[in-house]
């Protein structure tokens, strides 16, 4: 199969550069980034929300929670109910060596599986995430060796044509990529099923240039930077005081003094060596006082705001980051419920991607086109609380339930003892006794109900 097994979307030179923004980030900044975005354009939109992310650790921290959440949970292979089990056992060993032969070579850009999936998760941010796959021959199978991912400021929208996902490089001309709107995604002579993992999830349900939650962050993180900003500036002033000096004009009927050009510039220089001297000379002509500058704790309150606006839209609550002034504990779990069914959403809706453009390619690529093809499932619960469960299993057996001994093993991650090894706890089922058959000559006495019969 061509183009499989060599890497062709490595970014120009020219692409690789992102646009800082730094001071200039400015609501007409933010809202101009959001027009080219209107237009398909999104490399513009994408550096500026990279740009809020790494200045704002909440946010980061929010979003990380989210991503990892799902690269770090336990993964299942589970086969369509109608897969035979000879086909199914090959399609489940296929899969999971895929998923072993992928490398991260030193110093390389790769990704590992789990890198592969954080970077995936981070289309809820962003509103696409793409990877390329880079196949080896390992045998008789084509596996994936490396996974590449590819910065969401290239990929674009055809908002202007049939709203197709776009790989496009807006700093070069020197790429397949490089006109506008460039290389569809989906183009199979360009990309052949299996080449590109491509995730979009729906956010808003809006236009797909659109989407994201970084459409809703961007402000409250940038409202949060400029309130840092003149918090700091805040702090500085009042950490000094507000400095005032007065010199006399002579105007005064009632003062005889007056002070010349030489007490006034006198009187500037102390009030400016004041931030770091803690003593002074001024001529008796001038007068200085220093004003304490009482703190309304209105930053505060904006800073505390956009946090929790943030929280709200990545996590679905904000004592999931910040446990607050009260904490509730029964309050914490309904925030940490609605976490979890996020992270429900995020673990299916990747499953589909997976199974739609790395494990469904492989299948067929390597087993033919009716070879049942294997869907990863994601454990993205919390876990059980041992005792709890244990409590209400032993109230179900008290009632009669009988639960399989395997299952049981299984649920508690305890492995089946092998035959004669040691073990600990436990009590032995007690051994079935049969009925001594009888003897010769001994015949049991015939049943009365059976001779009236």
């Amino acid at each position: 199969m061509p183009r499989i097994t060599t890497r062709d979307t490595s970014a120009s030179p020219q692409d690789r550069y992102q646009r800082r923004l730094g001071a200039g980030l400015t609501p007409q900044a933010i809202t101009a980034a959001q027009r080219e975005a209107d237009g398909g354009r999104m490399a513009p939109w994408a550096d500026l929300l990279d740009e809020v992310r790494q200045g704002d650790p909440h946010l980061h921290g929010d979003l990380s929670k989210r991503e990892l959440s799902l690269a770090g949970a336990p993964m299942e292979l589970r086969l369509p109910k109608s897969a035979t089990k000879r086909e199914g056992a090959k399609a489940l060993r296929l899969c999971e060596e895929a998923i072993e032969s992928i490398e991260v070579p030193p110093g390389s850009l790769a990704l590992s599986w789990s890198g592969a999936l954080a970077h995936l998760a981070s289309a809820t941010y962003h509103g696409r995430a793409g990877i390329e796959t880079v196949y080896a021959r390992v045998g008789r199978y084509l596996l994936p060796r490396h996974l590449y991912p590819i910065h969401a400021r290239r990929l674009a929208w055809s908002n202007a044509r049939d709203w197709r996902l776009y790989l496009y490089d807006a700093a070069s001309g020197d790429t397949p990529f490089a006109r506008f709107p460039g290389v569809a995604c989906d183009d199979q002579a360009a990309f052949p099923p299996g080449k590109l993992l491509i995730h979009t999830p729906r956010s808003f349900g809006t236009y797909p240039t659109r989407e994201g939650l970084g459409r809703a962050l961007v402000w409250y993180s940038a409202f949060k930077r400029w309130s840092v900003r003149d918090w700091i500036a805040f702090a500085e002033w009042s950490g000094r005081g507000l400095r005032v000096g007065k010199y006399a004009t002579g105007r005064d009927p009632s003062k005889d003094a007056r002070a010349n050009d030489e007490d006034v510039e006198v009187l500037e220089a102390a009030l400016d060596a004041m931030s770091s001297t803690v003593t002074t000379v001024i001529p008796d002509t001038t007068d200085l006082s220093v004003i304490a500058a009482p703190d309304s704790g209105v930053h505060a309150e904006l800073v505390k705001l956009c946090n929790g606006e943030m929280s709200k839209a990545i996590l679905g609550g904000t004592l999931t980051s910040d446990p607050g002034d009260k904490g509730a504990r029964s309050l914490g779990e309904v925030h940490l419920r609605a976490m979890f069914q996020l992270l429900r959403g995020d673990a299916d809706l990747i499953s589909d991607v997976l199974r739609r453009d790395l494990f469904g390619p492989l299948v067929r690529m390597n087993l033919g086109p009716s070879a049942p093809v294997p869907r990863p499932v994601f454990n993205v619960d919390p876990p059980e609380d041992a005792k709890a469960r244990a409590q209400r299993l032993d109230l179900y057996m008290s009632h009669g339930l009988a639960v399989p001994a395997k299952w049981l093993r299984d649920v508690e991650s305890i492995p089946d003892p092998a035959d004669g090894e040691e073990v600990v706890g436990g009590k032995a089922a007690p051994p079935v006794v049969a009925a001594p058959a009888p003897k010769p000559g001994n015949a049991p006495p015939p049943d009365p109900a059976d001779e009236a019969a």
